[in-house]
């Protein structure tokens, strides 16, 4: 198991293979989904085969799981990689379980992930959309440190579009 960050709440690491469930369940839960992209649950069972087969690549990009750090519960699924949108851009993105929002995580999270993303992967830029209804995810990204910058048509529609870029 590789760990990618850890905060003092949450451990932020590759899934593995006995992960496999954790993941598609939340691509099951509508309330979950409202936001992002729908799939079936054949393309959720390979979108979690390509993420294991993207670790190989060692980039220090990809999609992981989100662990309590305490009990070690599945917080959820985050990202740090090429927007399937626009590739020359890096996207973070995020999905929680119900429990966990509205306790500050998904800042904790955005934080570090763009911690992580300029100061160990070396990354310049970091870029981030969301649904134009998803008032909540907007104000994550800004209390994280990204900044407003127009709309972006990506998956298939214009979307608020949030960048945050290294001090150079």
């Amino acid at each position: 198991m590789n760990i990618i960050i850890q905060t003092p709440r949450l451990l932020i690491r590759e899934f593995t293979a006995a992960d496999e469930d954790l993941s598609l369940l939340m691509d099951e839960d509508e309330r979950l989904t409202q936001y992002v992209k729908k799939r079936t649950p054949a393309e959720s069972k390979q979108v979690f085969k390509d993420t294991l087969k993207d670790y190989k690549n060692k980039t220090g990009l990809g999609r992981w799981g989100i662990f309590n750090v305490g009990d070690n519960e599945f917080i959820g699924v985050c990202m740090l990689k090429p927007s399937e949108s626009d590739g020359d851009k890096i996207e973070l993105g995020y999905r929680l379980h119900l429990k966990y929002w509205g306790q500050g995580i998904a800042t904790e999270l955005a934080k570090a992930l763009i911690n992580y993303g300029l100061n160990k992967v070396g990354l310049l830029e970091i870029c981030a959309v969301t649904h134009p209804n998803n008032a909540a995810s907007q104000k994550v990204l800004l209390k994280a440190g990204f900044e407003r910058w127009g709309e972006a048509f990506w998956y298939g529609e214009d979307l608020p579009f949030f960048r945050v870029r290294k001090a150079l």
